[in-house]
């Protein structure tokens, strides 16, 4: 069964097998296309016959030739040249495009890196026939034809889709269309929404904090621990010592690695040259697009911050970076690709940890105290976790220490799991038959858990979302306007005015 997500961020930087690229008969794209994407512009402008059909009108997509095995494969999509008057005109080049994008991707599947944790090829897609296409007051009923269509086509190719959206307005009005229609997470049992909807409420309290592990890199294309030690030990270690070097302890593993370098800091490079990304999978944008102000990692990647960035929310990196006051933050535990010789790894690594970095285990350790953490794409074994976790523990008054400190979203549930963190930790197995399935479905419930946290209304005083409201909404947004229009300077001047511009604000008031 396919499914159709709804995520923040920049459709050019997803680590999708293909995506759709809005142009016209012309082939008119915009600037920025070719800004965020700088090799589209020679494909294009050698484009010759092979455009000949958006051209006469006779096809409405088109897969750009020659593109690069290694990285998303672009499908022009021809809206109508004399712009979007009604969401009916993007139905038909919206069935074309995605018919021909799966297509494309089901083709790259061999040799397709990004997204080959997952069970189903993925096509992304902006909002498709607004802004340049002249569609921007139709908005609310574009995101709705949208949804329609994609839903139909990803289950008749039998692949995901995945509606990007950059505006907070477009995201809440796609989130309650998709609350509000009871197929959206059909893949997902009713305790597992339940469990979203429940770690939603945490995340609209300011209360959740996503702890982030390697599986969630993984649905980038970023490899996890047996596949990095693959890589780095690549021709470096001798044949007779595979055998006894894969029974070793994975810190006594990196030991070994590290001595087959000339030094630690070529060690550190090298690590870091094989965990780094400029694609984000859905697992990182969809977390980076909660309502949540901290964040950890044990991971060396980027791909949180980039996804964070692509939606206007800038992540200051601790201990890297000072978070400023009210601003959001990602804690770093064991290092960054940034800066290679802050990356943990290997057993002395380990040890030498507490010289000069406790204070970032007290603040892992605080938060495990005052907030509620969610763990995913993490094993719960590593070494640095249990020792935060045994040291809360110990300082728990009797009274909290059946309390649990968090939620851990697992590939499968695990009655050996639930013996060792039961008592600490709620263990949530998405299941599945295999890991790429599981993987997928992990994904499904973070685009669950989304769309329950975005509960907001910043598409209601939306000019763009005025037809998507009835009788009762309009005359309340016509209220609102006045008090907001009418309100003197004087008025303004006063302590109640900050509040009611938040809520303003909150509602989607321009210029508020």
């Amino acid at each position: 069964m396919a499914h159709v997500f709804v995520a923040p961020g920049d459709v050019t930087r997803l680590a999708a097998d293909a995506w759709l690229l809005p142009t016209d008969q012309t082939l008119s794209i915009r600037d920025a296309w070719f800004d965020r994407v700088p090799a589209l512009r020679q494909v294009v402008d050698t484009l010759g016959d092979h455009a000949r059909g958006l051209r006469d009108g006779t096809a409405h997509a088109l897969v750009l030739p020659g593109w690069s095995e290694t990285t998303p494969q672009p499908v022009l999509v021809a809206v109508p040249y004399d712009g979007v008057r009604e969401s009916g005109q993007i139905v038909a080049p919206l069935q074309e495009a995605l018919r021909a994008a799966a297509e494309a991707g089901r083709s790259r599947v061999p040799l397709r890196r990004a997204t080959a944790h997952r069970g189903l090829p993925l096509v992304a897609l902006p909002l498709f026939g607004s802004a340049g296409g002249g569609g921007d007051q139709l908005r609310g009923e574009l995101i709705r034809t949208v949804l329609d269509v994609a839903g139909a086509i990803a289950e008749d190719e039998h692949v995901d889709v995945a509606l990007v959206l950059r505006q907070p307005s477009d995201l809440a009005q796609a989130h309650a269309l998709r609350r509000a229609d009871a197929r959206s997470w059909c893949e997902l049992d009713d305790a597992l929404v339940a469990r979203a909807r429940t770690l939603a409420g945490h995340a609209r309290a300011g209360r959740l904090v996503p702890f982030i592990g390697a599986g969630v890199s993984a649905t980038a294309g970023l490899p996890l621990w047996t596949d990095l030690v693959a890589d780095l030990a690549e021709g470096r270690l001798p044949d007779a010592e595979r055998r006894d070097f894969g029974h070793l302890d994975v810190l006594d593993q990196a030991h070994v690695l590290r001595h087959l370098y000339p030094d630690r800091a070529g060690f550190a490079r090298a690590v870091a040259e094989r965990t780094g990304a400029d694609h984000y999978g859905l697992a990182p944008a969809l977390l980076a697009g909660l309502p949540t102000r901290e964040a950890v990692t044990l991971n060396y990647d980027e791909l949180y911050e980039l996804a964070a960035s692509d939606m206007g929310r800038r992540t200051a990196v601790l201990p890297e970076e000072a978070a400023g006051s009210g601003g959001r933050w990602l804690l770093k535990l064991h290092g960054t690709v940034r800066r290679p010789e802050t990356i943990v790894l290997t057993r002395e690594d380990y040890l030498s940890y507490g010289r000069g970095r406790e204070a970032l285990s007290a603040l892992a350790k605080a938060m495990l105290l005052t907030r509620h953490l969610l763990f995913v794409g993490f094993g719960l074994a590593d070494d640095h976790f249990h020792e935060l976790m045994h040291d809360v523990r110990e300082v728990l008054p009797p009274d909290r220490r059946e309390s649990r400190l968090g939620t851990a979203v697992l590939l499968s549930s695990s009655p050996l799991r639930e013996r060792m963190w039961g008592g600490e930790l709620d263990l949530v197995g998405v299941g599945g038959d295999a890991i790429p399935d599981q993987a997928r479905r992990l994904e499904i419930f973070l685009d669950c858990l989304l769309a329950h946290s975005d509960q907001g209304l910043s598409f209601f005083l939306d000019e763009r979302y005025r037809h998507r409201l009835d009788d009762a909404e309009l005359r309340l947004r016509d209220r609102l306007l006045r008090l907001a229009y009418e309100t003197t300077p004087a008025e303004r001047d006063t302590p109640a005015w900050s509040c009611l511009a938040d809520t303003l604000r909150s509602l989607g008031l321009p210029g508020e």
